[in-house]
């Protein structure tokens, strides 16, 4: 059976903006929120992508206390912050179908 791009193609540009009006707000958070802001970041999830990871440059004498990540997705997708390495990472269980959005939000406090 032979897909017609050009169905494939208008069932994608038709499909995005349903989904994007159907999607959630996912609140993943670590820490205590404590501290002043020392990093914000939005970002997009493409189509298709799977793992999303976003590296958190943390400035000379301060601590990560607090990170916040709000995810606005069609389903929540698995959201870890690895402390040693000072990196979020978003996961999808399956091929994600829609586009999503990212925020995140970190506070630092001076080392002890």
């Amino acid at each position: 059976m032979v897909v017609n791009m050009k169905c494939v193609i208008n069932f994608i540009i038709l499909i995005l903006p349903f989904s994007l009006a159907i999607n959630s707000d996912y609140v993943y958070e670590f820490g205590s929120d404590q501290g002043q802001i020392i990093y914000t970041k939005d970002g997009t999830i493409y189509l298709f992508q799977r793992e999303t990871n976003i590296d958190i440059p943390v400035p000379t004498g301060m601590a990560v206390s607090y990170v916040k990540i709000t995810v606005n997705a069609l389903s929540p997708p698995k959201v870890d912050y690895d402390n040693l390495y000072h990196r979020v990472s978003i996961k999808y269980s399956w091929v994600q179908i829609a586009q999503s959005t990212y925020n995140i939000i970190v506070k630092g406090i001076p080392n002890a």
